[in-house]
């Protein structure tokens, strides 16, 4: 299949087979009862604890976002692909919040980080920085990240194996609806702006941001929860992150591919992974409202 620009064409470059809506799937993160939930690791919990804190006001900031610039998208595939995102983020924040008052009550404050980052978007939205070029790119730039990271966790579902059913099927399900809109923001950006010089240079400082974000967050919530990691704790982190199957290690080449000339992010046609968590993965028969 021949994919061609979206600032060429004037259209989505999503793949025609790949539906973008929201999926209301009901999750019991109610039976989860341990505070360390990942193989009894205060690093990896924590760290999976500071992501899901990240979400709800995260993705609210990326719908509004993109909902700056949906007056000026002529294209009705795309404009059907915003409403699209729209809902399945708008979902995602639902669920991690439901999450999020859960690992609080497990003695992991996520709720607290939820608040402080809404805190710090409200101020950032009072700066004349913040331009409706600044914000799509910054969203362009985390869909990037959230979307490569998404396909590690699918092709390497081993990685989510010790956590509880609820939590594992949770981001298993929204790994599966980064993939599908992971180029909305991306059309929406270029067809309006299409800087790329821009993207690829608030990609790093996006970057940097979220890395320092959820470190720190990791320590408050450790802090927080009156726990010094292990030495097992901290090899364990490393092997996840960076051993030869690790995160950072695998996500490496498609984070670089961001800033070749042309890129997209369906240059990474990874559809077999929607379809692998369909078939192979999914585990609920319910949904909720």
């Amino acid at each position: 299949m021949t994919i061609t620009t979206a600032r060429d064409t004037g259209t989505s470059r999503t793949p025609d087979d790949v539906g973008i809506r929201p999926r209301k799937i009901r999750f019991p993160f109610s039976s989860m009862k341990e505070r360390f939930f990942y193989q009894d690791n205060a690093l990896l919990s924590a760290f999976f604890a500071a992501l899901s804190s990240t979400f709800p006001p995260g993705e609210a900031e990326f719908i509004a976002s993109v909902r700056n610039y949906r007056g000026q998208i002529d294209d009705p595939r795309l404009q059907e692909q915003i409403r699209g995102f729209i809902g399945q983020e708008g979902h995602h924040s639902h669920q991690h919040k439901k999450a999020n008052e859960i690992l609080r009550g497990l003695g992991l404050d996520a709720v607290r980080l939820e608040k402080h980052l809404q805190r710090d978007i409200d101020r950032f939205l009072r700066r004349k920085r913040a331009t409706p070029k600044f914000r799509l790119a910054m969203t362009v730039g985390m869909e990037h990240l959230t979307a490569i990271m998404a396909e590690f966790v699918l092709k390497n579902p081993q990685v989510l194996a010790p956590l509880d059913e609820p939590v594992r099927d949770l981001l298993y399900w929204h790994a599966v609806e980064e993939i599908e809109h992971k180029a909305v923001a991306f059309d929406v950006y270029m067809q309006t702006e299409g800087d790329r010089r821009y993207l690829r240079r608030i990609l790093r400082l996006v970057t940097v941001l979220f890395s320092v974000r959820i470190a720190c967050y990791m320590a408050a919530l450790l802090w927080w929860a009156k726990r010094r990691p292990r030495w097992a704790d901290i090899r364990g982190l490393w092997r996840f992150m960076f051993g030869a199957e690790g995160m950072i290690s695998s996500i490496r080449q498609p984070y670089r591919d961001y800033f070749s000339h042309n890129f997209h992010p369906w240059d990474h046609d990874n559809r077999d992974l929607i379809e692998k968590w369909q078939n192979e993965l999914r585990k609920d028969s319910e949904t909720a409202a």
